[in-house]
């Protein structure tokens, strides 16, 4: 028997269209962390990029 965390995502097979919706509620900030996180890393990389040009 194995025992799961309360916050641990399990995927299981045929799950995904049923609780599609409830699911992208639930990890809402999950994405929000994720979008910020790559969208920050990339113009940070271009504001650095643009110094170093300039220098």
């Amino acid at each position: 028997m194995t025992v799961h965390q309360p916050d641990t995502l399990i995927i299981e097979a045929g799950r995904a269209e049923r609780h599609y919706w409830r699911d992208l509620w639930r990890y809402r900030e999950l994405f929000y962390v994720l979008a910020w996180r790559d969208s920050a890393a990339r113009y940070k990389q271009a504001v650095i990029g643009l110094a170093w040009a300039l220098l």
